[in-house]
């Protein structure tokens, strides 16, 4: 049996995207790993459009007849366990938000956020050693991913935790 997840590919997290339904390995880890593939075939990062990123998610990780499709939302899949949300913050960042579900219930569906932060800490958080070498490769090719260090935000989060560790 298959763990079901739903990907949606979004403008920005407001906005409903692209959705592609994928029927194994939906769980976390195989996120973590579909999602570091599709970098091979999307755009160089920073660049992001969410409809080129769902192609290029289906082009890296189609194996199988009936594995990957696209669908129009998740509530479409009675028997999904993940949804993950994918978009781009402000700053170029990728970002996921996950979900575990439990839609199977007709009185109360579930919907539990199990992370929110950047596709780089995702994987780290995720992905299999072999995902994380892949990554590491991607990481120094011309798909280089936004460096933490360079990140405005968090240079101001480091600068202001350092200041109030002090006192």
């Amino acid at each position: 049996m298959g763990t079901r997840a739903v990907f949606d590919f979004r403008d920005n997290m407001n906005e409903k995207g692209f959705c592609v339904y994928k029927h194994w390995d939906g769980y976390p880890e195989g996120a973590a790993d579909v999602l570091t593939k599709t970098l091979a075939n999307a755009w160089d990062l920073p660049r992001y459009e969410n409809d080129e990123f769902a192609a290029a998610f289906i082009a890296a990780n189609k194996v199988n007849a009936g594995d990957i499709r696209m669908t129009n939302a998740p509530e479409d899949h009675g028997d999904i366990e993940y949804i993950y949300e994918i978009f781009q913050a402000n700053n170029g960042q990728m970002i996921v938000r996950a979900y575990s579900v439990d839609y199977w219930s007709e009185h109360e569906k579930k919907k539990d956020e199990i992370f929110y932060g950047r596709l780089k800490d995702f994987v780290a958080k995720y992905g299999n050693r072999v995902t994380k070498k892949m990554w590491d490769e991607l990481d120094r090719s011309p798909h280089k991913l936004l460096d933490r260090t360079t990140d405005p935000e968090y240079v101001e989060y480091v600068r202001l935790k350092n200041k109030f560790e002090t006192v």
